[in-house]
């Protein structure tokens, strides 16, 4: 009689349906940081009167400090997280590009206008260039569009010049995985479409200058995205801060609008099918409370987690704090300044287990080239990357 291989073995052997391989997904947030609050620009343009002159010195001096935190060197550091991870999706938020043109009608002058040495180093797309310096090895699957200013003329040392400014939020996928922008427009999910995303109705109403109306808008997107057989869907959002303004109290309730707005929109147009993730920026902590003289309202935390989501830091073994925010505005303060958890990964279907879970970006040896007093913290957030397992 011809022996079977658990007669062999002594063993009885599994149907192959018996094995079964846990879904697995990286994923990553990073806040890259524009460089400098630009607050100043936005008093001085909306001033009344207006005054060219203090205009262009707040831009100026914006423009300096961003030069000076090394964006195009930060960005580089930044690559180099998400290269030494290998995540497979990737959330970015503040991924600017400052650019600056000839007035017209101005030649172009060696160390003047947009050439001027203290503000050169701060024209940097740092979308392009994060796609740029992980060589290939990731992609940009799609983007949106906060803030898009085309031409602010001004001046530096007397010389005039146009300076150009975009904000986008962007998902990057690791080469070689499915994945495509979600639809929400096909899907009759959004009423302010910006390239592949959309930009909340819950937002301030556009900034009336003497140069145009400048809105300042905030948004999401959501690739879906095939990792090891495993459906997932992906969303990256950047909610707005706390206050615009001490004087503007009643705009700590722009960013709880816009987190009701993201929770309804991927609960609303889910599938049932698809692992529901969001990534990012949602400028709440877990320990925030909204006080008076404000209406009673949840966080932005407290409306994910009401609604089901499960904040995947709470499930990390030996979960620390995971401070992720922030460092000094100049970032070169020595020690690390974090003081708050803001940046963070949900998942709707709470995951069989959170593996290898961390905050990038934090440690003096993150810092850029000297890493000592001499270096510079690679944003003022720090990322945070986790290993989601499902069944």
């Amino acid at each position: 009689m011809q022996r079977t291989l658990s007669s062999l073995f002594g063993i009885t052997l599994l149907g192959a349906a018996s094995f079964s391989v846990a879904a697995e997904i990286d994923v990553m947030t990073q806040n890259q940081y524009l460089g400098a609050d630009l607050t100043p620009v936005v008093e001085a343009a909306t001033a009344v009167p207006f005054d060219p002159a203090v205009f262009s010195q707040a831009l100026v001096q914006a423009l300096t400090e961003i030069a000076a935190t090394r964006p195009a060197e930060r960005g580089q550091a930044l690559a180099a997280e998400i290269a030494q991870r290998k995540p497979d999706v990737i959330g970015l938020q503040e991924a600017f590009e400052f650019a600056c043109l000839p007035y017209p009608g101005f030649p172009t002058v060696a160390g003047m206008g947009c050439d001027d040495p203290s503000i050169k180093g701060a024209f940097v797309d740092r979308l392009q260039d994060t796609e740029a310096a992980l060589r290939g090895r990731y992609f940009v699957a799609g983007k949106v569009t906060n803030l898009n200013v085309a031409a602010l003329p001004f001046l530096i040392n007397g010389y005039p010049a146009v300076l150009t400014v975009a904000d986008r939020d962007a998902i990057l996928v690791r080469t070689g995985l499915p994945a495509t922008a979600v639809d929400f427009v096909a899907l009759s999910a959004c009423a302010k479409p910006s390239d592949q995303g959309c930009n909340y109705q819950t937002a301030p109403p556009p900034f009336a200058t003497p140069l145009g109306p400048i809105a300042v808008e905030r948004g999401f997107l959501a690739v879906d995205v095939e990792v090891k057989g495993r459906a997932y869907r992906v969303f990256n959002t950047h909610l707005e801060q706390r206050l615009l303004a001490p004087t503007l109290p009643v705009t700590r309730l722009l960013q709880v609008g816009q987190a009701a707005e993201l929770v309804g929109i991927a609960l609303g147009t889910w599938d049932q099918q698809r692992v529901l993730i969001v990534v990012g920026d949602v400028n709440s902590a877990p320990e925030d409370v909204i006080e008076p003289p404000y209406p009673p309202a949840p966080t932005p935390y407290q409306l994910f987690v009401g609604n089901g989501f499960t904040d995947a830091w709470t499930m990390r073994p030996n979960a620390g704090s995971g401070l992720t925010c922030c460092q000094g505005e100049d970032l070169i303060n020595r020690d690390s300044a974090l003081y708050e958890r803001i940046d963070m990964i949900f998942s709707f279907q709470q995951p069989q287990r959170v593996l290898d879970m961390k905050v990038l970006g934090a440690t003096m040896g993150d810092k850029t080239r000297p890493p000592g007093d001499g270096g510079l913290w690679p944003s003022d957030h720090a990322a945070v990357a986790a290993k989601l397992q499902f069944e």
